[in-house]
């Protein structure tokens, strides 16, 4: 791609969407950990600083106050406008398209720019300089907006009598209007909330200088050499995840957001308490958020997947209530807590043993990349059932691990059945577990599970060869028992990160 300058004007940053691949469920206590995938499918937000006019504004701004305008514009009736006092580091919304509120939206800004302000309040002060109007005024203008794959695209498809597959998804513009509210848009369960909070975080502390652009390079290496400008983002987009949600729930998504694919051990929930309150002061908030708060002991190990392996994702349309899930699975766990922390230690462990086998993979490579390749060539032209009788036959250590691999997502799955059949919850009903096994038994697809929490809601696979990925794709097309629907995202590494906008002229073109 060109170069281009950067206007420094407009700062866009970008966040990953997520898929826990193991360890619904015991991710939420720290004694257990998660494998949670990054995607390339991403949720964006640019923030512009520009010249206001507030001649129609429904409001007049006292001396100390910055206006802030936000829009999302795939949706219908999305945008909000809010008055920032840098005296008081109050945020209110004065006006909004339809009268309604954006949770989210407010308490990141209410949260960032508060701490902005304490942290370098003369950046914002600027803002305040006269104008030669006194009906202009310098403020923020802000730009949301996500990768389709967030947002379910059946409707659009069949309106354009088009079949559900990649190739018309791919037909669709990019960042396509939904057509829908965002209360009603029906969502792929990528974390589109969590990617949302962690791109407007990290896009607000750039644009004002508290994070240094170069610490969020797409550059891996300069990434981690910057690791306290990620733990800040991480920690104030905790907050506000938390905050916006009224609980402190696991944080792997924002985790992923903020750090792409890792393996992820929570944080302690008490690193939060004191500023979790609406009442909470700025003060208790910085101290929260600081990144030399030793609360925060979460624990980020990255990982990708293998070399040739590649994550294939489905929207299942038939719904989930993953709250309620949850909430069923941990008061069967508080019940019968001795065969509770039996079954947890076995998924544990079967959970890891996925992880592990990932990594091993990726040493087979680097070691014998004739082998690798062989084995990766051989199983992809045959069922998963078959790899781990012709291993005596290939003699092949990078064979050997796929049939593991295959034997160890079997048994993730046999767990997670348990568990949902003891707490009578849907973690892998029988219509997944048939739309499963022949995914399974599709010529190389090494992977197949539900992720998260599990349900109706989506599917992952993990397949060897393009090939193979078509052949998923043809079954899903012709699958009967629930119209199950691409995705075009696949796997990513790296996480939240700043990108350059001129490169983006469409994004820029929405700021207008």
């Amino acid at each position: 791609m060109p170069s281009a300058a950067i206007d420094p004007a407009i700062t866009l940053t970008s966040a990953p969407g997520k898929v826990l691949v193991v360890g619904g469920y015991l991710v939420l206590d720290r004694n257990h950990t998660g494998l949670v995938v990054g995607t390339d499918a991403c949720l964006y937000s640019t923030v512009q600083t520009r010249e206001l006019d507030l001649s129609n504004a429904a409001r007049t701004f006292s001396s100390t106050e910055i206006p802030v305008t936000v829009t999302s514009p795939q949706f219908e009736s999305a945008w909000w406008k809010y008055a920032f006092d840098l005296k008081t580091n109050a945020l209110v919304q004065y006006d909004s398209a339809d009268q309604g509120s954006n949770g989210f939206v407010q308490v990141v800004l209410q949260t960032t720019l508060a701490l902005v302000n304490t942290r370098s309040p003369g950046v914002l002060q600027s803002l305040l300089e006269p104008r030669a109007s006194s009906l202009h005024r310098a403020g923020l203008k802000i730009l949301l907006t996500a990768d389709n794959d967030f947002y379910s695209q059946r409707e659009t498809l069949e309106k354009a009598g088009v079949p559900l597959t990649s190739q018309s998804l791919r037909r669709i513009p990019v960042m396509s209007k939904t057509g829908k509210t965002l209360g009603n848009v029906h969502k792929t369960g990528l974390g589109s909330s969590a990617a949302m909070v962690t791109s407007l975080v990290a896009s607000i502390l750039v644009h004002f200088g508290i994070v240094d652009r170069s610490d969020l390079s797409v550059d891996r290496e300069q990434r981690l050499a910057a690791p306290k400008s990620l733990q800040l983002i991480h920690n104030i987009a905790q907050y506000a995840h938390c905050l916006a949600q009224g609980k402190v729930g696991s944080g792997f998504d924002v985790s992923a957001a903020v750090y792409g694919s890792h393996v992820y051990r929570r944080f302690t929930p008490a690193v939060l308490d004191a500023a979790m309150s609406e009442s909470s002061r700025i003060s208790e908030v910085v101290q929260a958020t600081s990144v030399d708060n030793r609360g925060w002991n979460s624990e980020v190990n990255p990982v990708v997947i293998p070399p040739r392996l590649t994550l294939r994702l489905a929207d299942v349309d038939t719904g989930s209530n993953t709250p309620s899930m949850v909430k069923k699975v941990l008061q069967w766990q508080s019940a019968n807590s001795d065969q509770a922390a039996a079954l947890w230690a076995a998924l544990d462990a079967a959970n890891n043993r996925i992880g592990q086998i990932w990594s091993q993979l990726v040493e087979a490579h680097t070691d014998d990349r004739c082998d690798y390749d062989r084995a990766i060539d051989w199983c992809s032209k045959h069922p998963s059932f078959e790899w781990r009788s012709a291993v005596d036959t290939t003699g092949s250590p990078a064979h050997a691990l796929l049939a593991d691999l295959v034997y160890g997502i079997g048994k993730v799955r046999q767990l997670q059945r348990e568990l949902g059949e003891n707490a009578g919850v849907p973690i892998e009903p029988p219509k997944q577990t048939r739309l499963l096994d022949a995914c399974m038994s599709v010529p190389g697809v090494c992977m197949a599970a539900v992720p998260g929490a599990g349900g109706y809601d989506a599917i992952f696979c993990v397949v060897l060869s393009p090939e193979a990925g078509d052949a998923v794709e043809r079954l899903w097309s012709k699958w009967d028992e629930m119209s199950v629907g691409p995705l075009l995202a696949k796997q990513a590494s790296s996480g939240v990160s700043v990108l350059n906008p001129a490169l983006y002229p469409y994004l820029t073109a929405m700021l207008e």
